[in-house]
């Protein structure tokens, strides 16, 4: 009766290094989220535009041009509630609007990949599950690329249209939606340096790891040849 020994994988310096680049990497997703920017935005005034043209003779394109932080956004909503009304409730309207639905799609994807960084920083710290962290990292990737794909179902119609800033804001009224219509136009509403930071974290991580496992498999096919070949001796 042949008896079948496991070889016990050893933890060697170069998956020590692993754990520690991958546990910094992780580390790093929270603070670059939550400070840098988020989202950037430019809007541009025709109607006043046209209005300094005519009284400056000048031909200008006015426009302004905003990034938003994570760190910032409670003082933006804060700005929306007051611009519109001092009833207004912003998360309630983002709940009624189906036109943050996308958004809300967006945002879900977002908070799974920063789930799975702690979820990823857990299995660096504790263990040595190189395919593991393969798996979470990939998935986090990909959950960055869905909610790119959700973001641009919100931000594309707004940009060329099709979406006011009155039906975003929930401003009813033909006197609210001529105010929004005169202040200006969203000429572009694009995901800024936070989100791609956590995106190329992520795949960045999975690359990583990929690396790591390869030199592995590679190391334990050569020990084995030479073990094979030290046997036939």
């Amino acid at each position: 009766m042949s008896k079948t020994n496991k070889i016990k994988q050893k933890t060697t310096g170069f998956d020590i290094l692993h754990r520690v680049v991958t546990a910094i990497a992780c580390l790093a997703i929270y603070p670059v989220f939550y400070f840098a920017d988020l989202v950037h935005i430019l809007i541009t005034h025709k109607e006043i535009s046209d209005l300094l043209d005519k009284l400056n003779n000048e031909g200008n394109l006015h426009a302004t041009e905003e990034s938003i932080s994570l760190s910032e956004l409670s003082q933006w909503i804060d700005m929306f509630s007051s611009f519109t009304n001092s009833e207004f409730d912003f998360q309630k309207s983002i709940l009624q609007n189906e036109l943050y639905r996308p958004l809300v799609v967006a945002a879900v994807f977002i908070i799974i990949a920063l789930v799975l960084g702690l979820v990823i920083l857990g299995f660096a710290i504790f263990s040595n599950k190189i395919k593991v962290i393969i798996g979470l990292s990939g998935a986090g990737f990909l959950s960055t690329i869905a909610a790119y794909i959700a973001f641009g179902f919100f931000a594309n119609p707004l940009v060329a249209g099709e979406t006011t800033l009155s039906q975003i804001l929930n401003m009813d009224g033909i006197i609210a939606s001529a105010i929004i219509g005169f202040l200006g136009e969203v000429a572009s509403f694009t995901l800024d340096g936070a989100f791609w930071g956590l995106m190329f974290i992520m795949l960045g991580i999975c690359a990583w790891s990929v690396s790591v496992f390869l030199v592995n498999k590679s190391d334990e096919k050569e020990k084995a040849m030479k073990e094979a070949a030290r046997k036939n001796r």
